[in-house]
């Protein structure tokens, strides 16, 4: 005689939510999509307001750059700006006329002299002319610096790049390592220039 197998009914291990239970859920969930929709709306604000003020402030740099006529060179042009540091390299490499004249001037005697016209040409007096190098080259490395920070701005705000060619955005994307490399160029003939005339600038 074959037993029968009797069936065991499984009991269903989900449990079922009640309405009040899914509507509660929902309610949250409904709430945190109102909220996110929110905090997209304010990030999409905030972008909006940052891009208005790259905007403004480029126009006020530009702006304040005209009225000073200081020398920078525009910073959405990499061909004035290569022209511009070519500048800088000229006028650093006219400076080099003046490194060992004044120390050849020097005469300790010029004092001893009872020359109506005698010039005093010892080493202490003629120091009081002696040519500030580190200026000069300071001057340099701040004058690019705030050529790359003004290009950095440029690179930085989307409406002023969609103006320019895409060669002219490419050449302009490689001048902030362009311009670091002259940096260090700077000092390196700075750093040059004293030690091969210690007695010209090193006290």
């Amino acid at each position: 005689m074959v037993k029968r197998k009797t069936m065991v009914a499984h009991k269903s291990t989900v449990d079922l939510l009640s309405e009040d239970e899914w509507m509660a859920r929902r309610n949250t969930y409904m709430q945190r999509l109102s909220d996110l929709r929110i905090s997209i709306a304010f990030i999409d604000e905030a972008i909006e307001e940052y891009k208005e003020l790259q905007k403004k402030q480029l126009q006020d740099e530009k702006w304040k750059s005209y009225m000073a006529c200081d020398g920078q060179p525009n910073p959405n042009r990499p061909a004035e700006i290569r022209q511009f540091v070519y500048q800088l390299k000229f006028l650093e490499q006219e400076s080099y006329n003046e490194d060992i004249n004044w120390v050849l001037s020097v005469d300790e005697r010029s004092i001893l002299s009872h020359a109506p016209d005698r010039s005093d040409m010892t080493r202490r007096n003629l120091e009081k002319s002696r040519p500030n190098i580190g200026q000069l080259y300071d001057d340099n490395v701040q004058r690019v610096l705030e050529t790359i920070g003004r290009v950095e701005r440029v690179l930085r705000n989307d409406d002023e790049l969609l103006r320019l060619p895409t060669f002219q955005v490419l050449e302009l994307d490689k001048m902030p390592s362009e311009l670091h490399s002259d940096i260090e160029t700077f000092f390196d003939k700075l750093t040059y220039r004293v030690i091969c005339a210690p007695e010209a600038y090193m006290t």
